[in-house]
């Protein structure tokens, strides 16, 4: 019984030592991950498009009326709602 469970935490230990090393990256650089690779493209801006962003105009006198009215309300000491809803 003692050598099996030996035998099975020798098993388990060098699983996880095969397992915690990398194999064959020593010295490499680390490989990128999807949502990395997508900040640093967003970084470079090589993928930025050519053509100049605009807003139509009532777009953009909507917003800048939405901005101006937001300073109409304070801003509260605290937070004291669990929820952003007007539900009761």
């Amino acid at each position: 019984m003692k050598t099996t469970i030996l035998f099975g935490s020798l098993l388990a230990l060098s699983i996880n030592v095969a397992l915690a090393q990398p194999e064959g990256n020593s010295g490499s650089a680390p490989k990128l991950t999807a949502t990395a690779k997508l900040l640093q493209q967003q970084r470079s801006g090589n993928n930025a498009s050519q053509e100049e962003q605009y807003l139509d105009g009532k777009v953009r006198a909507n917003i800048y009326t939405r901005y101006v009215e937001s300073f109409t309300h304070g801003i509260p000491e605290r937070f004291t709602e669990d929820s952003f809803t007007s539900e009761d």
